[in-house]
């Protein structure tokens, strides 16, 4: 399978203009998101590249294009890769608009680096409160378990706070799991496109439309009634 990916560093800016949320679900742009030495950069750049790379610098920032398959169809997929301050999040507010779904990276070996990531999950879920986002919490370092410090149960109750999808990771050793992890966010994304999809063209229905209109007409009467009664009381 032929992969192509294309790389922009330095500073990458997007907005919610850049999004292409488009019907058929062709593009999807996703976020990789974690603390220093966390091994995000490594786990993106193996996806893009089959091969495992171990030094990066831990502060650098970098959007990818990568042309994928998933489902037998060809995806383009916008990877930004990023490292983000617990006190510059209030500034993060166009990528997290611009993201179809987030991939918050911890390492096995350091449990602050899952702690660090309730505040980023926090300020997703409030700036996307009433805007399906898919996450995904990615461990990884998965083949060091003799200096394992985050418990299975701290990352399950992670994910039953924030609803995310969970994933094991080796950028080292695995080139299978990381490539699985992306997939699967993917096919999540394409998942909600046609949900979307599917309610737009439902409530395009002039049936539909009809009985919704005639619904929130009986609403407004009810609820003048209503006050009428209170206003005489």
């Amino acid at each position: 399978m032929t992969h192509a990916y294309h790389a922009m560093y330095k500073d990458p800016k997007v907005t919610p203009d850049d999004r292409t949320h488009n019907g058929g679900g062709k593009d999807i742009n996703i976020i990789v998101v974690g603390g220093p030495g966390v091994g995000k950069t490594a786990i993106t750049v193996r996806y893009l590249t089959r091969r495992f790379i171990g030094d990066y610098d831990s502060g650098g920032e970098a959007m990818y294009t990568h042309t994928a398959v998933v489902d037998g169809k060809a995806v383009t997929l916008h990877i930004l890769d990023t490292t983000w301050q617990e006190d510059s999040l209030d500034g993060r507010t166009d990528e997290i608009l611009w993201a179809d779904g987030m991939m918050l990276v911890y390492s096995i070996t350091d449990s602050d680096s899952l702690d660090r990531l309730r505040t980023i999950a926090d300020r997703v879920l409030s700036v996307r409160a009433n805007d399906k986002l898919v996450l995904a919490l990615v461990a990884n370092k998965c083949d060091l378990l003799h200096r394992k410090h985050v418990s299975d149960t701290s990352a399950a109750q992670f994910c039953a706070e924030y609803n995310c999808i969970f994933f094991e990771t080796s950028a080292s050793d695995s080139f299978v799991d990381v490539e699985s992890a992306f997939s699967s966010v993917s096919r999540h994304i394409k998942a909600v496109y046609k949900k979307r999809e599917k309610l737009s063209k439902f409530l395009q229905n002039p049936a539909v439309t009809a009985k919704l209109q005639i619904r929130n007409s009986l609403r407004n009467f009810a609820e003048k009634k209503l006050r009428r009664r209170t206003s005489t009381m």
